[in-house]
């Protein structure tokens, strides 16, 4: 009897184990569409860089740590054979149903780069032109070997990167009230984790593998944007994203696991699964749609907006389809393609946030909060892909040098809204909690020449 469930990772755009943002006003105050400020404007809303004339370079990164904490049940045999976790991992189970202890991030990572550079030209009344190198998801987690969590995950990461050329131009009088901007470029992908398998033969031995596995894919990206300039000192802002059909290929190793023996009646029968193999992994990123207002109220003083949607509804499997070639009574002893069953719905995110000026100097505080709904449904939520409903707050400086440069620091935290998961349909069945929280630190830096 094989129990094969494969790595699985998810875009973590938004409902994440993390989420990744850019831009002083996004990490200081949660909300940037309707009037990002600074370079970071390529990303979240292209037509915010209508107004930022000269030649500037944007120049930062955030870096997140995290804390979380994973408490996991058992799972019984089933009706259809499939042999349950006694019968291969001997962590105790306590009173409450629970495995005992609390499995928890033996190391994390989660950092956000971004380079900007942008000019018009000279053209005071025309377009502005930028080209930007980011990358809004690079995280990674490593997950304790002699947990029970190790037949789901025990390392992985994910990364996003974006090149991109954007433009904004301010639209001519009577419609100079108007900023309309777009990017165009290019979305890397790419995904390597590792976990343990367990095989069980008919004889009861029971054989660990280490599947490990890496796969990268390179799609278009594009963006659009617009803003609107109305009486009051109100702004509002309206920002498109686009999605990806994404097919990283890449390999797929599968090795015993230390200190384990191969299963005889495998062998005897050559069912050894070891070897390097071929993996094609079907997933999707999904569009976004985003909206803002911001309000400035007083000169010392503004208020601000943000809602965003993920189109998570498209991401209805995951499939991965590989070359290993091994057949029982003329069926393949491991389906082709495996199939992982998603069924997200959308994610939503609502934003508000304040930037102030209190002082006779060129320094602006900001501060802000924020909730984001997670895509998964608890069914088909994973260990290796952890999405859960977070709230959280920010606060942040941006301190203006020399009339030249701008520097900013900023602190976000997000809580994981604890998440018990009981009807899990996933093979073997994920039935958990989780909670933590996660806190960001993010540096900025910018020029005009």
């Amino acid at each position: 009897m094989l129990l094969w469930w494969p790595l699985s990772s998810r875009p973590a755009r938004a409902g994440g184990f993390t989420i990744i943002e850019m831009g002083v006003k996004k990490t200081g105050m949660m909300t940037s569409i309707a009037k990002p400020d600074d370079l970071s404007a390529v990303y979240h809303n292209p037509a915010g860089l209508a107004d930022q004339h000269g030649t500037r370079l944007h120049l930062s990164s955030g870096f997140s740590l995290v804390h979380a904490g994973i408490r996991l049940r058992p799972w019984p045999s089933d009706e259809e054979g499939r042999y349950g976790s006694e019968d291969f991992i001997d962590t105790p189970v306590g009173a409450d149903g629970y495995f005992q202890g609390t499995i928890k991030p033996t190391k994390y990572f989660g950092v956000m780069p971004m380079l900007v550079a942008s000019s018009d030209f000279g053209w005071r009344e025309g377009p502005v032109w930028a080209f930007s190198v980011f990358v809004p998801d690079f995280i990674g987690a490593f997950l304790p070997e002699e947990a029970p969590s190790r037949y789901m995950v025990v390392e992985g990461y994910f990364i996003a990167g974006v090149s991109c050329f954007s433009a904004a131009w301010r639209l001519p009088a009577p419609l100079d009230f108007l900023s309309v901007g777009a990017g165009l470029g290019l979305l890397y992908v790419r995904i390597e984790g590792k976990k343990w398998m367990n095989v069980n033969s008919l004889l009861e031995y029971n054989t660990d593998f280490v599947i490990s596995q890496a796969g990268e894919d390179y799609r278009p990206f594009y963006n659009l944007g617009v803003t609107a300039d109305l009486p009051g000192g109100v702004t509002l802002g309206l920002s498109f994203i686009g999605g990806a059909d994404v097919t990283l290929k890449g390999r797929l190793d599968v090795a015993l696991a230390p200190g384990a023996e191969m299963d005889p009646v495998l062998a005897a029968l050559h069912l050894d699964l070891e070897g390097r193999y071929d993996m094609e992994q079907k997933m999707k990123v999904p569009a976004g749609l985003a909206a803002g207002v911001n309000w400035a109220i007083i000169p010392e003083l503004e208020l601000a907006f943000d809602f965003r949607w993920w189109f998570y509804r498209v991401y209805e499997n995951q499939e991965i389809y590989h070359n290993i070639d091994i057949q029982v009574g003329g069926q393949p002893f491991v389906p082709n393609p495996l199939v992982i069953p998603k069924d997200y719905d959308d994610s939503w995110t609502i934003s508000l946030g304040a930037l102030g000026r209190p002082f006779d100097l060129p320094l602006e505080l900001l501060a802000g909060c924020s909730y984001d709904h997670s895509p998964a449904p608890s069914r088909t939520k994973s260990l290796d892909s952890p999405t859960t409903n977070l709230a959280g707050f920010s606060l942040g400086a941006r301190y203006t040098l020399l009339d030249t440069w701008r520097l900013s620091l900023t602190y976000y935290r997000y809580w994981y809204l604890k998440d018990t998961v009981e009807d899990s349909v996933l093979d073997p069945p994920q039935n958990s909690e989780f909670s933590g929280s996660v806190d960001t630190f993010s540096l900025q830096a910018e020029v005009l020449f």
